[in-house]
């Protein structure tokens, strides 16, 4: 059965180089908008560092007191903070007034905005501090309960939560100064089962929450961890985490970045090259006027010399006059190989740019 011509070929390979584009860009989604929203991450929060420690001694300050108030009370719970998902757009304004700092797990090499409270918003883009527990500021007989989304297609959050063991570290950096906190459990409850998250007298606690099982959600993962000192080790720890996330941040967008220039380079060669396709020129080769170069065939292949190049249902073969010329006439712009009698290697010749004089390019 005869093979059915295609009669747009500019128009396939155009359809193909955007469906691989936008395939790719769909596909790599998560990765590049996660490590863009975190690089964004840590520019607003090398903004908020640059409050001024009077600034955050106050706020500290605030914070404590109301831990102590609740440190009476007890800890109370309103509702489950993954219930409400109705979130909508943060503002700059929102943000500034309510981050607080950043959760830092070395382990799992992400870094997150901290905030004060928790609404849909903030859960969003970060962790919250569950409305009615205590800050995290320290001191004993605190418990804060950190809560974050898994499986955001834009954000990782606490997607891998889970991976942290008993003895793994987590930190907080609040309003100037960084708290260590060593996991000492992880348990799996009901949403509304709260009775581990408890204010314990002479202990400094923080929880980290988020739902499980992983796009079910129908329970909740608490990772608990006490407060230990913040040592040259951890320290080191934190920087190698840091390292390793900026690293990969590079990278996936670095490679992002390079399918897009890719497809575009691409793209504008395959259009260049069909309008030069669409040109045409005479192939004029000039020997040696020696009467060994005279009545010499020469073969027209294509670009990459495997092909011989057919006209008139023969193949493109013309011979040079007495003065060592051959003419191919009217061919599509572009580049072509021809083979000489009597030698071994093809030699590639063409134009490619319209206007352009022959040129040879190179020998096979």
């Amino acid at each position: 059965m005869k093979k059915r011509k295609n009669n747009h070929p500019l128009m396939s390979k155009i359809v193909m180089i955007v469906l691989f584009l936008v395939g790719s860009l769909i596909m790599l989604y998560p990765f590049y908008i996660n490590a863009l929203n975190q690089y964004l991450d840590q520019l607003r929060m090398e903004r908020y560092q640059k409050k001024s420690e009077e600034q955050y001694a106050s706020q500290q300050a605030q914070l404590a007191e109301a831990n102590l108030k609740l440190a009476e009370t007890g800890i109370h719970f309103t509702s489950d903070p993954f219930e409400d998902t109705a979130g909508g757009r943060l503002s700059k304004e929102q943000y500034d007034k309510h981050v607080i700092g950043q959760v830092n797990i070395p382990k799992l090499a992400i870094e997150i905005p901290l905030f004060d409270t928790t609404t849909p918003n903030f859960l969003e883009v970060g962790a919250t501090v569950i409305n009615g527990t205590s800050f995290p500021v320290g001191g004993a007989g605190t418990h804060s309960v950190i809560s974050a989304h898994r499986g955001l297609p834009e954000r990782e959050l606490f997607t891998n939560l889970p991976k942290l063991n008993n003895g793994d570290l987590f930190l907080l950096e609040v309003l100037g100064e960084t708290l260590a906190y060593e996991v000492i459990s992880s348990e799996v409850v009901e949403p509304n089962e709260t009775s581990s998250l408890k204010i314990i007298d002479d202990q400094d606690l923080v929880t980290l929450v988020t739902c499980t099982p992983y796009m079910i959600n129908s329970h909740r993962l608490l990772v608990t961890g006490k407060r230990v000192p913040y040592t040259p080790e951890i320290k080191q720890a934190i920087q190698n985490g840091n390292r390793f996330r900026r690293f990969k941040q590079f990278a996936i967008l670095t490679g992002v970045s390079m399918i897009v220039v890719f497809s575009l380079w691409l793209l504008v060669r395959v259009i260049r090259q069909e309008a030069l396709r669409r040109t045409r020129f005479d192939l004029a080769i000039q020997l040696n006027s020696d009467p060994a170069d005279t009545q010499k065939a020469i073969q027209l292949y294509n670009r990459q010399g495997k092909k011989p190049l057919i006209r008139d249902h023969q193949p493109f073969i013309r011979t040079t006059d007495a003065s060592g010329k051959a003419i191919f006439e009217n061919l599509p712009g572009g580049l072509y190989q021809i083979a000489i009698e009597g030698e071994k290697q093809k030699i590639k010749v063409g134009i490619k740019k319209k206007g352009q004089a022959t040129k040879i390019y190179s020998k096979k």
